[in-house]
């Protein structure tokens, strides 16, 4: 599967980037490896391989979810110093 210009431009412009013509050959071509590598993937013989989910299927390394209450909700807005009034501040991460 390959990608054309067109397409990644149109994927770029949906992730709100604009890209140079030098930029967008250069992605084009990375884009385009990437997916070659990811076919030569089909190449393998899988079909005696079991899946797995994680590295040791014998031991879970993930640890049971319990839920821990904190009550004190209070002293978490007073010592706040990203508060403003009865709201609080939130960084800007993106320009208008």
């Amino acid at each position: 599967m390959k990608l054309t210009s067109e397409e990644v431009n149109s994927i770029a412009l949906e992730s709100r980037l604009l890209l140079t013509e030098q930029e967008l050959v250069g992605a084009v071509r990375y884009i385009n490896n990437f997916l070659n590598m990811l076919d030569r993937f089909k190449e393998l013989d899988l079909k005696d391989v079991e899946p797995f989910s994680f590295a040791e299927a014998l031991e879970c390394p993930l640890r049971d979810d319990t839920v821990i209450p904190f009550n004190d909700t209070e002293a978490i807005i007073h010592e706040s110093e990203h508060i403003d009034g009865s709201f609080f501040k939130v960084p800007r991460i993106m320009e208008e």
